[in-house]
């Protein structure tokens, strides 16, 4: 029954639509009515689900949460403009930050790598080094910032993160829900909340296309 609720068309162009779908109807956010997706990676995608509904926007165009700007005049996102979380949160954004630091004489494992990704940088972390812990702490409070302003909007009961860097587990959401506690106005916006990751893995997007058209084809 909730699948015939489905029946926008646009959502088969947003990959990160359709695996908010997957998650909501086979994954993590089974159960669930009110529910953000976010996958983290190359980019931030999102989707969103409120009141077991897709929204979309008027033409479309909506829940485009990973182009927020969380630092006026920061880096280029690859939308164009700058700033957005995207640029300084996603994986390249991780990676570009690190290789900043670097040129500026910032000591580390990670000096003189080639071709430094995110992937290099949670690695590092991981062992320990100290500009690489900076580096994911900078992007998990800049992600829990910007989530704490979604959490105002839809009050949802579920987040759920896809993408290679949330991959990165505690290294991320350990100062991800440090930066949401600090930010979030009530309590409230926290009761029961699920901050988890997406159970379907790569996929979530195949498994929201076949609701999709399940729905397309029951309408």
């Amino acid at each position: 029954a909730l699948e015939q609720r489905f029946q926008t068309p646009a959502a088969v162009g947003n990959d990160a639509n359709l695996a908010a779908l997957g998650e909501y109807h086979f994954g993590a956010g089974i159960g669930h009515h009110y529910l953000l997706y976010l996958t983290i990676s190359t980019g931030i995608g999102s989707g969103i689900i409120m009141a077991d509904r897709l929204i979309e926007g008027a033409h479309g165009l909506g829940a485009e949460m990973g182009h927020v700007t969380v630092l006026p005049d920061g880096p280029l996102c690859g939308c164009g403009k700058r700033g957005h979380l995207e640029a300084v949160a996603a994986g390249p954004g991780i990676a570009r930050w690190v290789a900043e630091q670097l040129a500026a004489g910032e000591p580390s494992s990670l000096a003189g790598s080639q071709g430094l990704s995110a992937k290099d940088v949670a690695a590092a972390a991981a062992r320990g080094d100290p500009l690489a812990l900076r580096a994911m702490q900078r992007a998990g409070a800049f992600i829990g910032y910007a989530l704490a302003d979604f959490l105002h909007i839809f009050n949802p009961t579920i987040v759920i993160f896809g993408g290679g860097v949330s991959k990165s587990g505690e290294l991320l959401f350990s100062p991800l829900r440090i930066a949401l506690e600090e930010r979030v106005i009530s309590p409230g916006y926290l009761q029961d909340l699920v901050l988890t990751t997406a159970a379907l893995g790569d996929d979530a997007g195949l498994m929201g296309a076949l609701a999709l058209a399940r729905s397309e084809a029951s309408a």
